[in-house]
Order: structure tokens, then sequence, then C-alpha cells
């Protein structure tokens, strides 16, 4: 797969998240935007809040270092997903200080290598369990794990293979730390 090729599908995974957050920024309700990092993945999260079903959405865009950071490959990966979270657990302090508990399901698709393998289109469901401090100054500091259940096609020459996406479920017991501003 040449240089050029591996450009158009980066754009177009952009892309595709870029207008998923537009969508979703255009009513007045509670947001965050800000970073998560883990050793799997590094990325872009908005979050977009819908307080009278006590639920957000997670939307994200990253890069796959997973096989970057353990030596088999020299440039990461790129992925969007998007989960739909409930908050099942909250207790809140008398300074403005929430902590919240919350599960959801949602999706992933992006380009990158597998485990072990070559580089190629994965896609699957993606679940997403974490816990965060919304503080009152508006940071918005949170712990999660998302595991992606799917599928990784993989372009050779002469043929195409699809196999199970391997990384979804090895890296996804690394936790991802994000730092999101509240506004």
């Amino acid at each position: 797969m040449n240089y050029s090729r591996h450009k158009a599908i980066l754009k177009t995974t952009l892309v595709m998240a870029l207008s998923l957050m537009a969508v979703f920024t255009s009513k007045a309700q509670p947001k965050s935007v800000g970073a998560s990092f883990s050793i799997s993945r590094i990325g872009i999260v908005y979050e977009h809040a819908f307080p009278e079903s006590a639920a957000f959405l997670d939307v994200s865009v990253g890069a796959e270092t997973a096989e970057l950071f353990v030596g088999r490959k020299n440039y990461p990966g790129i992925s969007a997903s998007l989960t739909w979270n409930i908050i099942f657990k909250e207790w809140k302090s008398s300074e403005g200080n929430d902590i919240r508990l919350y599960a959801g399901p949602g999706a992933s698709i992006g380009y990158s290598a597998d485990f072990r393998d070559t580089d190629g289109v994965f896609f699957g469901l993606k679940g997403k369990i974490g816990g965060e401090c919304v503080f009152a100054r508006n940071a918005v500091i949170s712990l999660s794990i998302s595991p992606v259940i799917g599928s990784h096609l993989v372009s050779y020459p002469d043929h195409y293979t699809m196999k199970f996406y391997l990384n979804g479920i090895i890296y996804s017991l690394l936790p991802e730390i994000g730092l999101k501003y509240r506004f």
C-alpha cells in the first residue's frame, strides 16, 4: 500500500470524526473537550452531556500507538470512535465537585496495524467503562478502559484478508487517562 493511499484514508477518517462532532455541538448542553492518553492510544476527545437523561456522548479521534510503542512499527495508525455512556452512579460534594461512574456501547473505525500484522482498516463495536471527576473549576479527569470487538481488513497485492482485530482486546485492558475542560 503506498503513502498516498494511507494519506487519503487518514484524511477521510478525520473528516468523518469532525463531522460527527459538529452535529452534536449545535445545542446548548454541557460539553467537554480535551485529550486522552494510554500506551495503546493518544487522542482528542469531545464529550457532549445530556443532563436530562444522565448520559453523555463521547467522540474521539486518535493515534493508535500500540504497535509503535512495542517497536513493531515506525508510525502510528489513526482511529475515530463514538460511545454513548450512561452515568450509573454519581456523588456530589458540597464544594461543587462530582464523581461519576459510567459505561456504554459504541463503535470504532480506523486504519492501523494489528497485533504482529500489517496495516489495514479495522472496525467494530466498542464498549467503555470508567469513572471521572468533574471539578468545580470545570476541569475533568477520567480513567477508563475501552475494548473493541471487531474485524481487521488487510489488502495484499492479490487478495484481501479479514481477521479478528486483536489489538482491540489485547491493549484494551490498559487504562486510558483523560484530561478535559468543561464549558
